[in-house]
């Protein structure tokens, strides 16, 4: 049976442990609730473009589209895997990763660009030998559009000079604090419907930014055709670049998000697994200075007995 010495040190042990994963659940939680606030301070300038660009597309003459939407032949695909930069956040980035691979197995028949987000993906692929055509890393926690915009810019001007005809991406969806799903989404060509989805995205299922808790978008009638200075391509070609960097940006942060909630997850069950430990030495530490006690007092009585006799 262990000594007390050794059963007090594994208690001590186990509190530090409880005290360093008690503080890492309480920072992933500010952390996760940051991320939703950055992502949802950014949807009322994406509902505004979204409704301009669904009205200059439907309420101008003529037909108006720009490149990002137009479809075409495939013959090369880009693939973007987002991934945290640390660990200790249970299986995110492990699913992510099985995800990526199901998607690379799948599509074999074509050649295609991978693209990286995070250390843990930059890692794993270049352990594997597997060519990165461009990898993006240290966004930090609270990402700004300018500090994703390079990634937003690799992929819309490699899908406009032609080096891909295909975006899909990799990442890890946030629907609530306590469910993340990854998940693999098309990001061009674009499209009105995906580019919707994504600002209705930016608010999450349930939590205090849930989509009960904030006031509803009014929606605008327009009984009249748009004039447009100077023109509709031209607005269009700056409105939809910025839709989608909007759109990759949001992806990021979600990934963010999911990133933080499941370290939060991770660390309070790590929390509660060391107070377990804890109560169980503290029943063996118990135990030992019990029997120790038990032991003594037995000695103490044969000894008495003995003088007793003599």
């Amino acid at each position: 049976m262990a000594s007390i010495k050794s059963i007090k040190q594994r208690i001590k042990g186990a509190q530090n442990t409880a005290k360093i994963t008690k503080a890492m659940e309480v920072v992933s939680a500010t952390k996760m609730r940051r991320s939703q606030q950055f992502a949802l301070r950014a949807r009322p300038y994406a509902v505004a473009s979204l409704e301009l660009m669904r009205n200059i597309l439907t309420r101008t003459e003529g037909e108006v589209t720009h490149p990002l939407f137009s479809k075409r032949a495939v013959a090369r695909r880009a693939l973007l895997v987002i991934t945290a930069d640390k660990g200790l956040a249970g299986a995110i980035n492990t699913n992510i990763l099985k995800k990526a691979d199901a998607w690379i197995a799948a599509h074999g028949d074509l050649p295609f660009a991978l693209i990286v987000v995070g250390k843990k993906a930059k890692e794993y692929y270049e352990r594997r030998g597997v060519s990165i055509a461009h990898a993006f890393t240290g966004f930090g926690d609270y990402s700004t559009q300018e500090q994703t915009r390079p990634v937003a810019e690799t992929l819309v001007n490699g899908y406009l000079d032609g080096s891909w005809d295909e975006v899909e991406a990799v990442y890890t969806n946030f629907r609530t604090s306590l469910l993340q799903e990854s998940v693999v989404r098309p990001i061009l060509p674009a499209t009105e419907g995906g580019l919707f989805e994504v600002v209705r995205g930016i608010i999450p299922e349930t939590g205090k930014f849930a989509a009960s808790a904030l006031p509803a978008s009014p929606e605008s009638i327009y009984r009249y055709e748009y004039v447009v200075e100077p023109s509709p391509e031209e607005v269009l070609s700056v409105l939809v670049p910025q839709l989608i960097r909007l759109h990759i940006h949001h992806v990021i942060l979600e990934s963010n998000a999911s990133e933080h909630s499941a370290r939060m997850v991770a660390m309070k069950s790590a929390s509660d697994n060391a107070r377990e430990l804890i109560t169980d030495f503290t029943r063996l530490y118990n135990q030992v200075r019990q029997a120790g006690i038990t032991r003594e007092l037995a000695e103490i009585s044969a000894g008495a007995e003995a003088l007793q006799e003599v």
